[in-house]
């Protein structure tokens, strides 16, 4: 079973379903034979824009749902941010990226990899088991950014994010006191599950834009402190000086010292 075209092709070839080209995407939604799309556990998804395949991504597994193997050929995958994308294959069991035309594989990626996706199941990357040893140092790594996502989220997204996860808070507590007594297996599900890739071009330009500005600010004011900082330790010993030499001349006049200072109090 399978639909082509000049550029694009997009077949079930036994227990493997073949995604090539961003043209076979419109068709991932389409009434495929169940029994055939049930029998389907892996995925090879090659020469496809990886922000057009983002949205797909749940598609694919709601009409393929036993498929836990995927494998990435040629998809533009360069940063960390795009694994977050791959929590929508919950299930995922294994996960190949190839090189060509993935630049993230230059980079140490495993280890997020691991941090981001083993809960819901990865055991295999590259074809190489990920061990308890991994999982236990990715989440030593990368628990201060667990953290952080919990302390900065606002209300308005760990709300529903929390109810999604449909992790048995009750209806009377706020979702972040709950967090807050949760287990810390729980916390770190939902730091993980925050994380999100983000594929609004316009906003995400306008975020950085305002990122650089707010960077810059602070640069501005730190380079302002040091400035200010090393004209004081220049100046000081004058600066001291002239304070001890007052004080000895107050001290010295100490009748005329009051008296100038009552004067100022009268004033």
């Amino acid at each position: 079973e399978f639909v082509e075209g000049g550029d694009y092709l997009i077949e079930i070839n036994g227990r493997v379903l073949n995604i090539y080209g961003q043209g076979a995407l419109r068709f991932v939604d389409r009434p495929w034979n169940p029994a055939k799309a049930g029998d389907v556990i892996s995925v090879k998804l090659t020469h496809l824009p990886f922000e057009s395949l983002v949205p797909v991504l749940d598609k694919i597994k709601l009409r393929f749902p036993n498929a836990e193997h995927f494998s990435f050929s040629e998809t533009g995958i360069y940063c960390l941010g795009q694994l977050n994308a791959l929590s929508d294959l919950q299930g995922l069991t294994s996960l190949t990226i190839e090189p060509e035309g993935n630049p993230i594989f230059g980079k140490e990626w495993r280890s997020y990899a691991i941090y981001r996706l083993s809960h819901w199941g990865l055991k295999v990357i590259n074809s190489v088991q990920i061990t308890e040893s991994e999982i236990a140092a990715s989440e030593s790594e990368l628990k201060g950014l667990s953290d952080l996502v919990i302390r900065c989220l606002p209300d308005s997204l760990l709300e529903p994010l929390v109810a999604r996860l449909d992790l048995g808070q009750t209806v009377k507590e706020e979702a972040r006191e709950w967090l807050q007594s949760a287990q810390p297996a729980v916390r770190s599900v939902v730091a993980k599950e925050a994380l999100q890739w983000k594929i609004n071009k316009r906003e995400d330009a306008a975020l950085k834009q305002k990122g650089k500005a707010y960077l810059y600010s602070i640069i501005d004011s730190a380079v302002s402190a040091i400035l200010k900082l090393r004209l004081l330790r220049e100046e000081w010993p004058a600066i001291l000086h002239e304070i001890i030499r007052d004080t000895l001349v107050d001290y010295s006049h100490i009748d005329t010292y009051m008296k100038q200072c009552m004067s100022q109090i009268k004033l």
